[in-house]
């Protein structure tokens, strides 16, 4: 009997070791250490090496997009992350004549005792425009800083499962390569759920449209040239369908509170309704958006700079950055 209680202590400490993030802020603490990881001046030196001329403005199929793909999955081992399909890579025909198409996934499993059998995925495109006309277009805001934002979100995850606090949901966090190429990609992983060929790589069960909670995507969101009302450059837009609006706004709101996180928010593009359908379904966005799981999809909105040879890594406000994705990390922290 005295056994029995040993053992079942045992496990009860384990169990509370290892409690799920919960709505009511219990483990901000824990959420503070995680958020030790992330630093401006780190920010600024992987959007710098995405940019770099080896990274050839990451053009989907060129050697530097390759190149940039791996480092992104270097990442995910450096961090632990569970790989989706041996050695991380989503691959994907680029389409008649067309480059091998590079996605990148892995996972960071639930809560061992309370896995709910969901999943949220956290996508951004990795590609960019490459090299033009002999003139490199780096592509800092559109989109390194999108793939920056996704590994940093990784990483503090990542952090927090060593610490001993994780989820019910499953996050699986993906760099979509081909959205350059009419989004191959996005449209690769659409098919791939749709098909049965996406499986949790723990049991190789079949990840369906209904286990998938929510897409977040992440596109352009290092820049503060265009504020959301004058003289406030620490902005961030949160969309989603008029469905999910209101609870958006509602949770954004307690995050504020309870992380005095002091972002302007908008919850449409700049006001208007039409616009914010429009970029709402523009890019990946059109594949990904037509699954019957919800997207939301962080922005900083569209710059003179984005797709021009002047998307350079000094036009970027990495302080900025940093409160967003801080932003997103307490935001999922506390959906999961």
């Amino acid at each position: 009997m005295r056994q029995l209680k040993s053992i079942s202590l045992f496990f009860l400490s384990i169990l509370l070791a290892t409690t799920p993030l919960t709505a009511q802020n219990s483990f901000s603490s824990t959420e503070k250490a995680a958020a030790n990881v992330i630093y401006p001046a780190g920010l600024q030196a992987d959007v710098e090496f995405l940019c770099s001329e080896v990274c050839e403005g990451r053009a989907c199929g060129s050697v530097g997009g390759v190149l940039a793909s791996q480092w992104v999955k270097d990442h995910f081992l450096r961090w632990k992350l569970t790989p989706m399909e041996p050695d991380y890579y989503l691959f994907s025909p680029g389409g008649e004549n067309g480059p091998l198409i590079h996605s990148v996934a892995g996972m960071i499993p639930a809560n061992f005792w309370l896995d709910n059998g969901k999943y949220i995925l956290v996508c951004a495109h990795g590609d960019g425009l490459g090299i033009l006309h002999e003139k490199l277009y780096p592509g800092a805001d559109s989109n390194a800083s999108g793939v920056v934002a996704t590994l940093k979100l990784a990483h503090l995850f990542s952090s927090m499962r060593m610490l001993g606090k994780s989820g019910s949901t499953s996050l699986i966090f993906i760099i979509l390569d081909g959205k350059e190429k009419r989004s191959i990609g996005a449209k690769d992983l659409v098919a791939r759920i749709r098909e049965g060929r996406f499986c949790d790589p723990r049991n190789g069960q079949v990840i369906r449209e209904k286990d998938i909670r929510m897409l977040i995507d992440i596109d352009q969101i290092g820049s503060t040239l265009s504020p959301l009302h004058k003289g406030k450059k620490e902005y961030l837009m949160m969309l989603g369908n008029e469905r999910l609006k209101n609870g958006l706004s509602e949770t954004a709101g307690t995050i504020r509170r309870e992380c005095g996180n002091k972002l302007d928010l908008g919850f449409d593009y700049y006001g208007s309704k039409s616009f914010t359908e429009i970029f709402y379904r523009l890019a990946d966005r059109e594949a990904l958006g037509g699954c019957s799981f919800p997207l939301v999809f962080f922005t900083s909105g569209i710059t003179m700079n984005n797709n021009k040879p002047c998307d350079t890594p000094d036009t970027l406000d990495y302080e900025v950055l940093k409160e967003r994705i801080l932003f997103i990390f307490h935001w999922l922290c506390r959906i999961i």
